[in-house]
């Protein structure tokens, strides 16, 4: 997580890429990661996890349901954890990729393609979770807010958000519509177009449907994970919505 309530920076030209080149470029590395299989789910942050031939408790910083990727037997990636639990799982392992599930990274990402990107180049001033109306938000660059969520559902080639319900998120559309901000999703999944997930939550679907009717700024960015390294893979078009 970025702690910092307000950065300047500045960039240097050669290393910036457009949100449409397909390549993929390094963000930033994860810390050495350990091996282990899931077991199962034992509550919204929590899962039972077998290491080295014993049972452990593993923290899971997810709020999706993810019922698709945490299955038992599945392989999982985690460090040690600096909370209650033992461990804290970062990735799993599903359909030969490696699917981040490590929501506290969504920042952190996000904050790196504003320094990649051509796109973002303009701004000067980045401030970090920002209460907007009743919500506080993501981030605003120069003023303008942008909240990013993170997608690891894929059905049929098409990445979907959310996996479960959620009240908040639409709040959080509802707030970027009405003060003109900007949407980022990341994908952590294969999938060649994004759309929202109407069948788990309509309110959030019409309210996106909304904000692409008004003109929202909405980008969807393929992230990729290697095992060590976190990577841009370029910009997600949108499926039909």
């Amino acid at each position: 997580m970025i702690h910092e309530e307000q950065v300047y920076f500045a960039r240097n030209s050669s290393f910036l890429v457009s949100m449409t080149d397909a390549q993929h470029v390094p963000l930033y590395f994860l810390p050495p990661l350990k091996k282990g299989i899931f077991l199962k789910r034992l509550n919204r942050f929590a899962a039972e996890i077998r290491y080295q031939g014993r049972i452990e408790t593993a923290h899971v910083h997810d709020p999706g349901r993810l019922k698709e990727l945490l299955t038992p037997g599945a392989s999982i990636l985690f460090t040690p954890s600096a909370g209650k639990l033992a461990y804290y799982i970062r990735t799993v392992h599903h359909q030969n990729e490696l699917v981040l599930i490590d929501s506290a990274q969504h920042s952190k990402i996000a904050h790196h393609l504003f320094l990649l990107l051509h796109e973002f180049s303009h701004v000067k001033n980045i401030q970090y979770e920002v209460p907007i109306g009743r919500s506080r938000i993501d981030f605003t660059l120069d003023g303008i807010p942008l909240e990013v969520k993170g997608a690891t559902l894929v059905k049929n080639g098409i990445a979907l958000f959310p996996d479960a319900p959620t009240q908040r998120g639409t709040c959080y559309v509802r707030e970027i519509i009405q003060h003109e901000g900007i949407i980022l999703f990341l994908i952590f999944k294969k999938a060649k177009a994004f759309a929202p997930n109407e069948k788990m939550d309509h309110a959030f679907a019409t309210a996106l449907k909304t904000a692409r009717k008004k003109g929202i700024p909405i980008h969807c960015f393929r992230i990729c994970f290697d095992g060590t390294w976190l990577h841009f893979g370029g910009k997600i078009p949108f499926a039909d919505f």
